[in-house]
């Protein structure tokens, strides 16, 4: 459910009584604005002391300029000054100079009302924007508060460092070092406290580091020094971290034990992956559990991470008060522990949201969790001290492919499904589905998430066009293809626009295999087909991938595909300049009885060296090669000379794409029977 706008209140200061209806009528009155009237300097004073006036617009009448000074004078002695748009006759040039130098936010002609709209809309966001910083401010100062309080009651010997110097420590760290306040250690470099041995990291370089935000991966072994002179051994952990508004570094320091108690250090690391407030996982941890989890297993595809809140939390905080926020989220984690059962790790990731891990095998099992947490908490009653909420819930899901190249991406890939459900009403879950469209030029890291998402989750179709004979009725080929229609989406998106960003991304093999496995998956289904002839286009990259060419060899010695029924097309724009590699795969495949051809042969096209050098069967053109023909003398010459060149090579040419039966008899004319075409087209999906 979007957020509710918040009024934005408009004085209109004119004679005219009609002036604020009008302007409601030209904004809109889904705009959230509320409009005032005020015809006299008393009557803008008094509504000043009674309402709150967030935007003042002024009609100025040069007959009694100080009006407008007043109103001007008026909205800058507020606590926020106000700001004030000035309407002016076109003509009135004293007006205008009158507005100028009061410095009004805007200064627009009576007769220009889009004009008038589109300032008044932009004062109206420009005020809404200035409360949403202001509350986002508070919350901030709120959390920084509460984050603080955390901080200083952690077992857990915490400082934050800025540029070598201390500027916090909790109690346990002072205590760890012997000072009885942070005003004996405020200021004090990190190097009067730890220092390295021989062997050890050079602290000097690692403070400059920390000055560039270079925050160490790996913690450190230190000997660190106590004010009464006493040294010990300590593990030092550094992470980024953010006080009093300033990007600093925190030091976690850990006491190491020669011979510590197996108690103790079972309790220690409990502190360090749980989360003190609820005592579930924490994000740390979480993200050690999640790849294990990836490291563990041969197949991610269906490895899942669920991220769920509770609906409309900042109205329940509302309710109970700052006071209450960490048993609120106390019984939250309550709820959700239940929910989801102890089959599955559950952390707290944030404030308020909470991440589950679902080591599961398929889309549809992660689907039915994040579908039982929602149905739990769905009108649940929690009491929260004295006060007793209605709850319900939100999950967004986001669920693995077979490979995972970044765990973050995952928890992302959630963090985005969990807004969308909050934002359309909350009580539901969401699955992560990348956005599909055509536009070929978004940037490669959107089309591989969406490639990878469109493999793993079954989204390419298989579509077969025929290419059939003028002068042998017998005679049918299906040229094969993919189109890629993502699930919810009517968006049909045709191999042109994708192949060329799965070639950037080395993907393009990975769509030639998945291509060829449904049609072998088709065949097998339909046993009829075995007696078809397939034409079957690859990509280079398939060309040159060894492990597709294994996968394509084994297809046809077993059957699969029948060797003789397959013609391997090649795309001439990729392999005109590669023809050693197009030569070792026909030197392959020819032996068990495929064909090749040559497709998406252009006027342009140099066949002559490929027709020479490369034993094809079939030659298909791009459909530019007989776009207006008949009007066209240079491409009907270059059609004439790819023909002439074709029958001296025994090498059979196919024309694509032909729109009207009118063309055949000129196709006949050049000597070409083989027509692909909408009239014969019959497009079967698999």
């Amino acid at each position: 459910m979007a957020r509710q706008m918040t009024e934005v209140r408009i004085l209109v200061v004119t004679d005219d009584p009609s002036a604020p209806r009008e302007l409601l009528n030209m904004i809109g009155d889904d705009s959230g604005v509320r409009t005032l009237f005020a015809d006299t300097g008393n009557a803008v004073s008094r509504t000043f002391e009674t309402d709150q006036v967030d935007v003042l617009m002024v009609q100025i009448d040069v007959a009694d300029l100080t009006l407008f000074e007043t109103c001007a004078r008026l909205a800058r002695e507020q606590n926020e000054a106000v700001p004030v748009l000035a309407i002016i006759k076109a003509d009135d040039a004293k007006a205008a100079v009158s507005a100028a130098s009061l410095g009004v936010e805007g200064c627009v002609f009576t007769t220009n009302p889009r004009q008038i709209k589109r300032l008044t809309l932009f004062l109206v966001d420009a005020v809404r924007a200035r409360r949403d910083s202001k509350i986002a401010m508070r919350r901030l100062e709120e959390i920084e508060s509460r984050y603080t309080l955390l901080l200083d009651s952690s077992s857990e010997s915490i400082a934050y460092i800025h540029e070598g110097l201390h500027i916090y420590a909790n109690r346990a760290y002072l205590e760890l070092f012997g000072f009885e306040s942070f005003e004996e250690l405020e200021g004090m470099s990190m190097l009067d406290l730890l220092s390295s041995g021989k062997d050890g990291p050079d602290l000097k370089k690692v403070l400059k580091a920390l000055a560039r935000d270079e925050i160490p991966e790996d913690n450190m072994v230190l000997k660190a020094h106590r004010q009464d002179g006493s040294e010990f051994k300590a593990t030092v952990d550094f992470s980024p971290a953010r006080y009093g508004g300033e990007y600093c570094a925190q030091m976690l320091v850990r006491e190491q034990f020669s011979h510590a108690d197996p108690a103790l250090a079972e309790e220690l690391e409990k502190l360090k992956t749980r989360d003190m407030l609820t005592g579930l996982l924490n994000r740390h941890a979480f993200l050690q559990e999640l790849n294990a989890l990836a490291q563990s297993r041969a197949d991610t595809a269906g490895l899942s991470v669920l991220l769920t809140s509770l609906d409309k939390h900042d109205e329940l905080q509302a309710k109970l008060g700052l006071g209450a926020t960490d048993a609120l989220i106390r019984e939250a984690a309550k709820l959700f522990k239940d929910a989801c059962g102890d089959d599955h790790a559950i952390a707290r990731l944030s404030d308020h949201s909470f991440g589950i891990l679902a080591n599961v095998d398929s889309r549809e099992e992660s689907e039915v969790i994040a579908a039982r947490i929602v149905d739990h908490c769905s009108g649940k009653i929690i009491d929260v001290r004295d006060t007793s909420l209605t709850v319900s819930a939100s999950v967004g899901l986001a669920v693995a492919g077979s490979e995972i190249d970044d765990l973050d991406m995952l928890l992302a890939q959630a963090d985005s499904a969990l807004h969308e459900a909050l934002h359309a009403g909350g009580n539901a879950y969401v699955r992560y589905r990348p956005r599909v469209s055509g536009d070929a030029d978004e940037d490669d890291a959107a089309w591989a998430e969406r490639l990878r998402h469109a493999l793993d989750y079954d989204e390419f179709r298989l579509v077969t066009s025929p290419i059939t004979s003028m002068d042998d009725d017998g005679f049918l080929i299906n040229e094969v293809e993919t189109r890629l229609r993502t699930e919810d989406s009517d968006e049909v998106l045709m191999p042109a626009i994708y192949l060329p960003a799965a070639s950037r991304l080395g993907l393009a093999s990975k769509l030639d295999t998945d291509m060829i496995r449904r049609l072998a998956s088709a065949i097998a289904e339909k046993p009829a087909a075995d007696d078809h002839h397939w034409l079957i286009p690859l990509c280079f990259d398939s060309l040159a991938d060894e492990e597709t060419l294994h996968s394509l060899k084994t297809m046809l010695q077993t059957e699969k595909l029948v060797a003789s029924n397959v013609i391997w097309g090649v795309r001439e724009p990729e392999v005109r300049d590669k023809l050693r590699r197009v030569q070792s795969f026909i030197e392959t495949f020819k032996p068990l009885g495929a064909r090749f051809a040559l497709c998406d042969v252009g006027p342009e096209s140099e066949v002559e060296p490929l027709l020479k050098h490369l034993e094809l069967d079939f030659l298909r053109m791009a459909p530019e090669m007989i776009q207006n023909l008949s009007g066209n003398d240079r491409l009907r010459q270059a059609l004439s000379e790819l023909v002439h060149l074709a029958d001296q090579h025994q090498v059979r040419v196919i024309a694509p794409k032909v729109e009207h039966t009118g063309d055949l008899a000129t196709l006949w004319q050049f000597g070409i029977t083989l027509v692909q075409g909408d009239f014969v087209r019959e497009e079967a999906s698999a």
